[in-house]
């Protein structure tokens, strides 16, 4: 992110070069000190904007929607900011604010607080999302991991492609590509927190807030199907954990390849993630609310302890991070649901799917859950005392004292 007293580069792209003046004074008067620091570039013409954009990066866009500059208003007129905006996004994104006259034009596009729509002339409005936009750091934090992304890339081709060639050569370009991409992910997961100011273990090296939680989730989803451990949530704002594996999932996209492969399952199994935690302080999960019963009665205490830990079968621990709350995955309360209502959105959101190697530890949790084979429990102290590594202990009686008894006479146990 943008480091506290930076100067922060703002594109303003109006056709009015009074506005353009106004818009300028404003912030420069309204806005916090820690935000104040702007080095201001201005366009009155929308394709001289799209074309600095493409050569230029900047922290935060202030756009008009509604070009004037060539006549009296058109349809293509009313939407000349869009289309720059949709230039922005292919080109590189960052925070972007409608400051038009003509908001019904771009609602629709309204992401806050990253992309904002606000009313021409709404001064406070204006100021409140440039501040929110600067203050979110998305710019630097973008430039950072792109930056990151290509030092790697020349680094890998430099060092490993080009002295070894030679292995490299018989390689079709695909899979060339494929050893790229799949060494510069274990670049990323491996040194990348450290390279952007994080630690290893997840916290922030300049003093925020753990982040232990994202590094279990990939949001939003990765693959366009469905696929295994994602995370869903019902119209019922009920939790669900996919756990049917991913390769009976699969499917190709029938855009990119002439014969796509469809899912084998016809069914997929989920699991029931309860809220730890409800609003009115109870659980969805019959487990938790042992625990809180017993945390007052003092009966049964930390009852639900071990669902929290890794030397158990059942559960699995999913902790809170944006609208994910803290989740008890229960591998008792499972069901099958057709893969068509899986995937219908009406009935189903996707919202993540867990990072590896906690997919891996997810599945295999399961596995051992609906796997476990109870024996008979075998006499390992017999063993122990056959093989000489324990012996067999005797009690001890404890000697007593000879006693007087009420007569004078010695009473011996």
């Amino acid at each position: 992110m943008t480091a506290a007293g930076s100067t922060y580069r703002v594109l303003i792209v109006d056709d009015d070069p009074e506005m353009i003046a106004r818009v300028r004074e404003v912030l420069q008067e309204d806005l916090p000190e820690d935000v104040k620091n702007i080095d201001f570039h201005t366009e009155e013409l929308f394709t001289d904007a799209h074309d600095r954009l493409t050569r230029e990066d900047f922290d935060l866009v202030i756009l008009d929607v509604r070009d004037t500059s060539s006549g009296s208003p058109t349809t293509e007129i009313e939407a000349r900011g869009r289309e720059v905006y949709e230039a922005i996004a292919q080109t590189r994104w960052l925070p972007v604010v409608f400051f038009t006259g003509v908001p019904q034009q771009v609602r629709e596009l309204e992401a806050p607080p990253l992309v904002r729509v606000v009313t021409k002339n709404d001064w406070t409005g204006i100021s409140t999302a440039v501040t929110i936009g600067l203050r979110s750091g998305v710019s630097g934090l973008r430039r950072r991991i792109t930056e990151f992304v290509e030092d790697k890339t020349r680094a890998f081709l430099r060092r490993t492609v080009a002295p070894h060639w030679e292995q490299f050569v018989s390689a079709d370009q695909d899979d060339l590509a494929m050893i790229i991409v799949n060494r510069l992910a274990a670049e990323l997961k491996e040194n990348a927190l450290n390279e952007l100011g994080y630690r290893a273990d997840g916290f922030s090296t300049t003093g925020a807030e753990p982040v232990q939680a994202a590094r279990l989730y990939l949001m939003p989803t990765v693959t366009r199907h469905l696929t295994a451990t994602d995370l869903l949530v019902d119209v019922n704002g009920d939790w669900w954990v996919v756990l049917t594996p991913a390769c009976d999932l699969y499917e190709d996209d029938p855009e990119k390849v002439e014969k796509p492969r469809t899912a084998k399952a016809q069914y997929g199994r989920v699991a029931k993630a309860d809220r730890v935690l409800s609003e009115d302080g109870s659980s969805e999960s019959p487990v938790v609310m042992r625990w809180l019963e017993s945390s007052r009665s003092g009966k049964d205490k930390n009852v639900a302890k071990p669902a929290f830990g890794d030397n158990q079968n059942r559960y699995r621990y999913l902790p809170a991070f944006l609208e994910i709350p803290d989740l008890l995955v229960d591998f008792e309360n499972v069901m099958s649901v057709p893969l068509r209502d899986l995937r219908d959105e009406s009935k189903y959101r996707r919202v993540a799917t867990l990072d590896s190697p906690f997919s891996e530890a997810m599945l295999n949790a399961y596995s051992r859950s609906v796997g476990r084979i109870g024996i008979p429990d075998i006499d390992t102290f017999g063993i122990q005392l056959k093989l000489g590594l324990e012996k067999l202990k005797v009690p001890s009686v404890p000697a007593q004292s000879p006693g007087t008894a009420r007569n004078g006479e010695a009473v011996i146990d």
